[in-house]
């Protein structure tokens, strides 16, 4: 079994949804942010999603060991970055639609990346190198402003490794002309944002591929509509929020079957963007968890 040092164990393994065992070798650390301010509900909440990850930091900079090290935990929403990572979750300060993160959860978070770096040998800790945002590999706003965070955390990592105590402060890189930023938005993007000013509309028929029961409701997941790669946990559509157009009466959600949003969800704003994989994340009234669709699907859906 390998923990770290400067973890404690809390509710360890309590939970089903981890793989024992690993087929790769860990070289990157995956950080994310709890989306609440209840760092006790974790690791329980695990018990019924289907999620999980190795570590979590509260906003004291307590240090909770979950998942064993040498086990696979599924965080990343991706099987090939789960196998060859460690997930961190971090609780945080304050909730939607901030969700800050305190001082004291980022510096501890440095100190356990830098444990983590050590062990596995991975050098320098270096951003999008061996140490990512969730949103790297899947659709998701998590980690939230940690996704900023990063290279904070890295240099304190660094400061710790090479022997200091991570009292580092990171600095922007200093320029002598202002330096231009690369629009890197998809034109849907740039449509939703410029020209309709983050509102969105579906009126139209979409087709089901499948339906399935999934974290206590019954959801939907449509090629019409969501981004690939695509997972029930944030890709999927409650059904109460859809009109079964093919089956009014019988509200059966048949695979292949027809349907549409209900009038009164069927338009809003779109609360985030994911550039890297083109995604727009909606929330709806109801529900507490926000929903990802390819972009370029949503404009051009009537």
């Amino acid at each position: 079994m390998t923990v770290s040092g400067l973890a404690t164990q809390y509710g360890f393994q309590s939970f089903p949804h981890f793989t024992q065992g690993r087929d790769k070798t860990v070289n990157k650390i995956v950080i994310h942010h709890m989306a609440t301010t209840d760092y006790n509900s974790v690791p329980g909440i695990w018990n019924s999603r289907e999620a999980s990850a190795h570590y979590g930091i509260g906003q004291n900079g307590e240090i909770r060991s979950y998942v064993d090290e040498d086990n696979t935990a599924w965080h990343a929403g991706n099987w090939d970055a789960n196998s060859s990572s460690i997930g961190i979750e971090h609780a945080n300060l304050t909730g939607a639609p901030d969700y800050d993160i305190a001082q004291a959860t980022i510096d501890a978070s440095a100190k356990l990346v830098a444990d983590i770096a050590q062990r596995y040998g991975f050098g320098r800790v270096v951003p999008y190198q061996n140490l990512f945002p969730h949103s790297s590999f899947t659709s998701t706003a998590c980690p939230g402003k940690l996704k900023d965070k990063l290279q904070e955390i890295a240099d304190k990592a660094n400061d710790i490794i090479a022997g200091g105590n991570g009292n580092v402060a990171t600095q922007p890189a200093q320029t002598s002309q202002p330096v231009q930023q690369e629009d890197n938005r998809s034109a849907s993007i740039k449509e939703f944002q410029d020209k309709w000013n983050n509102r969105w509309a579906i009126r139209g028929n979409f087709t089901i591929r499948t339906c399935e029961k999934q974290y206590d409701m019954f959801q939907v997941l449509t090629d019409d509509l969501n981004v690939e790669p695509n997972s029930w946990y944030y890709n999927g559509i409650p059904t109460g929020l859809l009109e079964d157009v093919s089956d009014p009466e019988g509200r059966s959600f048949e695979d292949g079957a027809t349907v549409r949003f209900k009038d009164g969800v069927n338009s809003g704003v779109i609360a985030a963007y994911d550039n890297n994989s083109n995604a727009v994340g909606i929330y709806f009234a109801g529900y507490r968890d926000m929903i990802w669709f390819d972009a370029d699907k949503f404009l051009a859906h009537p």
